[in-house]
């Protein structure tokens, strides 16, 4: 059944946001098929993440005494109701629309249903709109759950709440968390009721619990006239005044292009601006958000992805916010990799700092010039500590080989501390040790951005320059005239076509000509490049993984071992660029991002999914929405729909 539906209608996701993390998330045909989708799940701008309102039991009731349910839900055995049949139409942006239509009559479509969410608060609004030239009567049942999104919700959970039912509102409290429900029409009633044995078969098909149970305590019934709205707003929290909300809700989306059942498509002119609401939706207050539903804030994906934020009008003020978030968790010269509140914080990654540093510099040659000199004093505080505690080592799990300068994660760590981090029965899938390539280019790349920009004396004293062309010489052993490894262990190169020359080879300074920059690409075109993304491993190689599906641990096996990532393409598109012409390197993007942006114009993407199959990738896999990728797109889109370079 979820195949048919798949086909029918796209198994891309429909995504909202907030700055506190909280989100909605669901299917084109409004069945919730993972315990993640929901209508509003509150962030608590912490990493936490509660998951309230699941969705609503929609009836409509005609004059004629034709009546229709529009809502639909997983069961073991059944899809019921099946208000999916009568879906006429969907947009995913500029936020989610349906549009519903009587299969029984000539009167055609007479429902536009729209979910929108505040900014900056767990406030989400569901507007229903009558469109047809006839009244009719709603009768509707919020669905809730009240538990953590990783969680379930079961009947007994429910045996003590609190409860405020009124005309035009509701306030339900259980366990510190609460849902406040707000209707622009009177209508609501006390009628508590429970749906059970509620099931997500994407959660079975991953190995989870699949099933859950709902509570409904109250229903609104409203007589709903010919362009009449009914507007219900949810909230975690008692809204003073719930109108004022939903302005400020219409008003976040009022400059964003629109799309409708009488024009279906969004001309070229409007893709970037659809972009940038995209990558828009991963900012928290001073972070962003990996992706979406289960990832929070990554140190690693937020600075790959960061350039993205750089073309925003805000760019100045929220990018510095970002550095300076991290720059205050810089313990020794790393940044988190990980951030949450001060219990979800770690520091497991060799490359996550390299990348910040780099990022200052890009953003201090940018915008320095409108930069307070103490915030640019800050920020190259920032790059001189990770410099400087890479150097000296103190506590870290990785060290810099006397010999040639580069980083060296020694074996007995035990630890994965690159891109490619799953650990597997206490030790990492995919062990890089010692050199990983893109970490030793990151760290050239990072020590030649710094000597450029730091005072004088203090590359003098780090002693910038002659690391460098130690570090230069030793790159030069990654490549065999035909191959790059993929890391040096035991001083011998470990020759495996994975990504991560690519990464390397895109950063501004590599010891590499022209010649072996292109026979790279081919390398990449012939083995990695595919319609989504780059595969995380050669298809000739054993270990390579067709499919990512199944188990944690199934999953877990291919992550890194074929399964084609879609931000991968900003760093390939890096290296074209390096070699090819602006025509040819136009011409280029437009394949690598074509998909996408095929998707967008037909407002049946809402956001970036994280990966794809290393084999026949068409299906998106992974979480839905992830930063990095749609970062990816987007800094691409910019070179083929915008003049100023972006790149």
């Amino acid at each position: 059944m979820l195949s048919y539906l798949y086909q029918r209608f796209t198994p891309y996701e429909w995504l909202l946001t907030n700055r506190k993390g909280g989100y909605a998330l669901g299917t084109a045909f409004l069945v919730n098929v993972r315990k993640y989708h929901g209508l509003l799940i509150a962030g608590d701008g912490k990493g936490k993440r509660y998951h309230l309102l699941a969705c609503i039991e929609e009836v409509v009731n005609f004059p004629s005494g034709l009546s229709y349910q529009l809502d639909a839900n997983f069961y073991r055995d059944v899809v019921y109701p099946q208000g999916y049949q009568l879906i006429k139409d969907y947009f995913y942006l500029p936020y989610p629309v349906f549009y519903f239509y009587c299969p029984k009559t000539e009167a055609g479509i007479f429902l536009k249903k729209s979910l929108r969410m505040h900014r900056d608060k767990n406030a989400l609004l569901l507007t229903y709109e009558n469109i047809s030239s006839y009244p009719y009567r709603l009768q509707l049942r919020p669905r809730l759950t009240f538990r953590d999104h990783h969680h379930l919700s079961f009947v007994n959970s429910w045996e003590f709440y609190e409860e405020e039912i009124w005309p035009n509102f509701a306030f339900i409290a259980k366990d510190d968390l609460a849902l406040f429900s707000y209707s622009n029409i009177e209508g609501f009633t006390k009628d508590p009721i429970f749906y059970y044995g509620v099931y997500y078969p994407l959660e079975e098909m991953r190995g989870y619990s699949a099933y859950e149970d709902h509570f409904s305590p109250f229903r609104i019934d409203v007589e709903l006239n010919p362009g009449e709205e009914l507007d219900l707003l949810f909230s975690n929290e008692l809204l003073k005044d719930p109108q004022e909300t939903i302005e400020e809700i219409i008003f976040r989306y009022k400059e964003t292009p629109k799309i409708s059942i009488t024009k279906p498509y969004f001309e070229d002119k409007e893709i970037l601006p659809l972009l940038k609401q995209m990558v828009k939706a991963f900012l928290l207050k001073g972070n962003v958000c990996a992706g979406y539903p289960w990832f929070y804030a990554w140190g690693r994906d937020t600075f790959i992805g960061l350039p993205a934020l750089f073309y925003d009008d805000e760019a100045l003020d929220t990018v510095y916010e970002i550095f300076e978030t991290y720059g205050r968790y810089l313990k020794k010269g790393l940044i988190p990799n990980l951030m949450g509140d001060l219990a979800f914080v770690n520091y497991n990654s060799a490359d996550a700092s390299l990348w910040f540093g780099i990022r200052i510099l890009e953003y201090l040659d940018l915008f320095g010039d409108r930069l307070p000199n103490e915030k640019k004093e800050r920020l190259l505080y920032f790059v001189e500590e990770v410099i400087r505690s890479y150097l000296q080592g103190v506590d870290h799990l990785f060290f810099i080989d006397p010999e040639d300068g580069l980083i060296c994660i020694p074996e007995s760590s035990g630890l994965a501390l690159t891109w490619m981090d799953v650990v597997l029965d206490g030790r990492p899938l995919t062990p890089r040790y010692e050199k990983p390539i893109e970490v030793e280019f990151l760290w050239y790349n990072l020590l030649f951005l710094a000597k450029e920009r730091l005072a004088k004396e203090k590359v003098e004293a780090l002693g910038l320059s002659q690391l460098i062309e130690k570090i230069s010489q030793g790159l030069k052993k990654y490549y065999n005239g035909e191959l790059f490894a993929d890391t040096l262990y035991k001083g011998e190169p470990v020759f495996e076509v994975r990504p991560n020359f690519v990464i390397a080879l895109s950063l501004p300074y590599v010891p590499f000509s022209r010649d072996v920059l292109l026979k790279a690409i081919e390398l990449v075109k012939r083995e990695l490049l595919t319609p989504y993304g780059l595969r995380s491993l050669s298809p000739r190689h054993p270990h390579f993984k067709r499919k990512y599906f199944g188990s944690q641990y199934q999953r877990d096996l291919a992550y890194h071992n074929g399964t084609v990532w879609v931000w991968l393409i900003y760093p390939f598109a890096l290296l074209l660029k390096k070699v090819l012409s602006q025509d040819e390197f136009q011409a280029e993007v437009k394949k690598l991002i074509g998909p996408f942006i095929q998707l967008l114009k037909t407002g049946k993407l809402a956001s970036i999914p994280e990966l794809y199959d290393g084999d026949h990738p068409y299906y998106p896999k992974g979480a839905p929405a992830q930063f990095w990728s749609t970062a990816a797109v987007y800094i691409l889109a910019r070179e083929v729909y915008c003049k100023k370079e972006a790149v």
